[in-house]
């Protein structure tokens, strides 16, 4: 009787052992999902890090999330409640904002959103109403990764515990240390690192910043505007469209309409643009920023949309690039709610619109708002020709080949293994990757106002046309966006206008040969207030030469930080527009219409 207690009392403490390892293996298992879940960049910065061959930035990657990591199960797994319901309720959160911000914004959570947000923290209560799906998610995962990192460790194993125990700050390294990564980075740096880590590191680089520096509010406008020069105006910003990739000789291959149309445009190109990233340049043309105080100026301007409304303009933005977002709804480009109050019209694209026929429906919208009589201002985002390039173009249109698809079809034939995007780089040489491009810009552009030519009514109009950056097409860098020693084909964009009054045109006429290899893009804010009708002394005592002007300028772009949030020096990166930036392959004649791969190889080869 005696033997047979024993075994039955030895037979349960395996099984209770047994439970405790299982137990503990579901833990780490929920552990590891709810990391991979909120995670969803990873994998693709491990992949780009790779393929620009940044080898260190990759191995501190790696390190920080190995320590990151090592933090976690720390957390999990220490004896004392309190330390893992601390933990887990701060860790909880963060990784709640985060994925909630991503979800939300199609864009991980960084410093300069959570400086944007702040500046924008009284729209807090139509925020969480508008995203309230984002804010049933948040939920969600806040109480979901409490529930992970604070429950019992399951099992206890006493002298590791008791060495846990001493590691409870752990936690703060990873913190620290994706902060330092932000403030040396200049408000970037943390794109793919942890989101249990990187919404804490965020608020404490946030915290200090806006105690350093308060966000200051935007200045009332004080100039009272006459009569405006025309009563529509349009400004078109592109997406990654080069000025020396439009073609401007009669008969060309590449861009033959807007060859064509050129007598009725005034073209200023190739000229610079703000910045060398999308949102940077926006920013810069929405808060029309003036060169020479472009920290202060950004923060504190009146906005376009300001200027537009006191001189008695409808303003209609229309965002061609939001389809590409799970909730076409939210704001881009640091354009807050406060900002938007000021836009009569905001048009985004449904998410189930094909990237090729964006800028169709921006055209629609746009030739519907230029039939009203009554005065409008329109700042239109198109779709453009951003990476990847056969994305912005149909199958049908891939008239210069090869292409860089066709590069990865003969790269997957000859045996590669996975469709990656590094794979879709390194299979492409540049004459593939110059055709895809090329391809792009004849479909969004070319093609593109040949058809706003035809059928839009211009009368009584003015508009602009520029591209928020260049590109440039070495597989061993950013295409642009680069931020120290950056290419400067990524500032290089197009630059013409067209204005139905003769006086108009003529005075843009005699502004672009005047300023031959000068045209910036902070040019356009002082053109805009004219055309407006605020009076030119008092445009001058704040900005520099407008486009009807003859300008001396060095032309450059900026790159990094333009709120002056991180330093007060403004990063300038000259560019001689008058100088030939083309890449060899291209000035070669076209190779159309070739047939899909058929060898191994062969698309390669041509």
């Amino acid at each position: 009787m005696l033997r047979r207690l024993r075994y039955d009392t030895f037979m349960t403490l395996v099984q209770n052992g047994t439970t405790r390892w299982i137990m503990l293996a579901a833990r780490l298992v929920a552990i590891a999902g709810f990391v991979a879940l909120t995670n969803p960049g990873v994998a693709q910065r491990v992949v780009l890090l790779q393929t620009q061959n940044r080898w260190a930035t990759l191995a501190a990657f790696l390190a920080i999330w190995g320590l990151s990591l090592t933090a976690l199960l720390i957390v999990a797994l220490h004896r004392r409640l309190w330390v893992r319901a601390v933990w887990a309720a701060a860790i909880g959160a963060a990784t709640a904002v985060g994925f909630a911000y991503l979800k939300a914004s199609g864009t991980e959570f960084g410093i300069f959103d959570a400086i944007s947000l702040w500046g924008a923290r009284h729209e807090a209560a139509r925020a969480v109403d508008f995203y309230s799906s984002e804010m049933t998610l948040l939920a969600i995962v806040a109480a979901g990764g409490f529930l992970v990192l604070a429950a019992p460790p399951a099992i206890r194993i006493i002298p590791v515990q008791r060495w846990l125990s001493r590691l409870a700050w752990t936690p703060v390294l990873p913190i620290v240390l994706i902060a330092a990564i932000g403030v040396a980075k200049e408000g970037g740096g943390t794109q793919g690192l942890p989101t249990q880590f990187v919404p804490l590191s965020v608020g404490l680089v946030t915290a200090a910043k806006i105690a350093a520096s308060p966000v200051p509010q935007r200045q009332a406008i004080q100039w009272t505007p006459e009569s405006p020069k025309v009563r529509h105006i349009v400004m078109l910003v592109d997406e990654s469209v080069r000025a020396d990739y439009i073609d401007w000789t009669p008969g060309n291959p590449f861009t033959p309409e807007l060859a064509q149309l050129r007598p009725r445009l005034v073209d200023f190109g190739p000229a610079v643009s703000a910045g060398n990233c999308s949102h940077y340049s926006n920013a810069l043309l929405r808060f029309a920023a003036a060169r020479e105080h472009l920290g202060t100026g950004v923060l504190t301007n009146p906005t376009l949309w300001q200027y537009a409304k006191r001189a008695g303009y409808r303003t209609v933005f229309i965002d061609a690039q939001s389809a590409f977002n799970r909730n076409p709804g939210k704001l881009q480009n640091f354009m807050t709610a406060d900002e938007a109050r000021d836009i009569d019209r905001l048009v985004t694209m449904p998410a189930n619109v094909p990237a090729p026929e964006l800028d169709d429906r921006l055209l629609d919208i746009m030739m519907e708002e230029l039939r009203s009589e009554q005065p409008v201002f329109i700042y239109a985002n198109k779709n453009g020709a951003h990476f990847p390039y056969d994305a912005s173009y149909p199958a049908s249109e891939r008239l210069l080949r090869p292409t860089m698809s066709d590069a990865l079809r003969a790269a997957t034939s000859e045996g590669v293994a996975h469709r990656t995007i590094s794979t879709y780089v390194e299979a492409a040489t540049e004459r593939a990757r110059i055709n895809s491009y090329r391809n792009a810009v004849r479909w969004s552009v070319d093609r593109f106002f040949k058809r706003l030519f035809d059928e839009a009514a211009l009368n009584d109009a003015v508009m602009f046309y520029t591209s928020d950056h260049g590109q440039a097409f070495n597989p061993d860098r950013l295409s642009h966006c680069t931020i120290e020693d950056p290419d400067p084909r990524e500032g290089l964009v197009p630059l013409f206008v067209t204005a139905s009054s003769p006086v108009l045109q003529k005075r843009f006429t005699a502004g672009a040969q005047a300023s031959h290899g000068h045209a910036s893009h902070f040019s356009l804010a002082p053109t805009l207030l004219e055309l407006f009708g605020y009076a030119k002394r008092d445009i001058a005592g704040a900005y520099g030469p407008s486009l009807f002007e003859r300008n001396a300028e060095p032309p450059g772009f900026t790159s990094g930080d333009i709120f002056g949030l991180f330093s007060s020096q403004v990063r300038w990166h000259p560019v001689d527009p008058t100088r030939s930036y083309l890449e060899p392959d291209a000035d070669r004649a076209p190779q159309r219409n070739v047939s899909t791969v058929n060898a191994p190889g062969a698309a390669l080869a041509r």
